[in-house]
């Protein structure tokens, strides 16, 4: 069970680091999916850098340092974006149709990233 509670949190940082590779790589496969339009080459930049660039260095860095302390940090960032999904059904208009992809991928990465913590 030891050696499962220690792999989670990895598998939460590779899940991470790969949407930050499609992110990094090929933008609009994340932007497409939340209907961000992206008309200049500024807005590319933009996305590739958040969804691509601190994600895909979030989650390397957690890899390569397998410290509990940023698998901790990087779930509670995950948690985080999990709860914004919840605020954004309540506050904008968001339906929960449309909503449980982005909350069923932040909140697995949320927990395989904090279930060492538990």
């Amino acid at each position: 069970m030891d050696l499962v509670m220690e792999w989670l949190p990895r598998l939460g940082a590779l899940l991470t680091a790969a949407i930050g590779t499609a992110g990094f790589f090929k933008p609009t496969l994340i932007t497409d999916g939340c209907d961000i339009e992206l008309k200049s080459a500024k807005a590319l930049s933009e996305a590739r850098g958040v969804f691509g660039g601190i994600m895909l260095g979030a989650g390397g860095t957690a890899l390569v340092l397998g410290d509990p302390n940023v698998y901790l940090a990087l779930g509670l960032g995950w948690a985080g974006a999990t709860l914004a999904r919840f605020v954004s059904i309540a506050l904008d208009g968001s339906t929960l149709k449309e909503s449980i992809p982005p909350i069923v991928v932040d909140g697995t990465a949320a927990l395989l990233l904090l279930c060492s913590q538990l």
